[in-house]
């Protein structure tokens, strides 16, 4: 049994792909970009931020070892064991309705271990090969944060199995709104734009403008977002 949430997960290395979950890791400058199960298999890609290349290989999908609330589902590549996805039911918090994306908490691949941010009320996690930007819902408004791999703080914990890091920049006062068959996130800080646009089809990109402006443009790797 494949456990999932009302959440839209999209890869897009090395070909576009739908996705099961990412795992943006806390406690090392890599990412695995988990692809959607088909046949009992599934691609991974582990992308080095920052640097090297994305390497995707692609394992079969065992039978879940499930416990009371932590499950977990072994991989196998070639036939042999190759790591594990540990998930836990989110009926372990104190909310779970605050469980809005993939409730996946490590990544074992070989012998590495991957601690996967994840914070309780996430509308979207995406990244890019350097960065990582998340947004939350806190109360009645919005908060985006972006996250620098090459600058990693100590991991912190936050609501049951939460895990995260410092944010390397982090707004809040948010919007959401849909415009031209997309999902649009804008936020405001100091005279510079932050938008996030989730197209129906296609990769999502982070905008960043100065006036009118436009600074930077980054499409992202993979991305998670949240039906709610």
């Amino acid at each position: 049994m494949l456990f999932t949430l009302a959440a839209i997960t999209s890869i897009a290395v090395p070909t576009p792909r739908p996705g099961w979950f990412l795992c943006d890791a806390v406690d090392a400058p890599v990412a695995a970009l988990v692809g959607a199960v088909a046949n009992d298999r599934t691609a991974i890609t582990i992308v080095p931020r920052g640097t090297g290349a994305p390497v995707t290989r692609t394992y079969t999908v065992g039978t879940l070892d499930a416990g009371m609330s932590q499950l977990h589902y072994p991989l196998t590549l070639s036939g042999k064991p190759a790591g594990d996805l540990h998930y836990v039911q989110p009926a372990v918090l104190a909310d779970p309705a605050a469980a809005r994306t993939p409730t996946f908490t490590s990544v074992t691949l070989g012998a590495r271990t991957l601690r996967c941010r994840w914070t309780a009320n996430t509308l979207f996690l995406g990244l890019d090969a350097r960065r990582s930007f998340q947004i939350t819902r806190e109360g009645p408004g919005l908060v985006y944060r972006s996250f620098d791999a090459a600058r990693r703080g100590v991991v912190t914990t936050g609501a049951g199995f939460g895990q995260s890091n410092r944010a390397t920049l982090a707004i809040a006062g948010g919007t959401r709104d849909r415009v031209r068959g997309a999902v649009r996130f804008r936020f405001a800080n100091a005279g510079y734009g932050y938008t996030v646009l989730v197209p129906d089809r296609g990769p999502a990109t982070v905008r960043v403008t100065h006036g009118q402006r436009t600074i930077q443009t980054e499409p992202l790797l993979g991305y998670t977002l949240a039906a709610r």
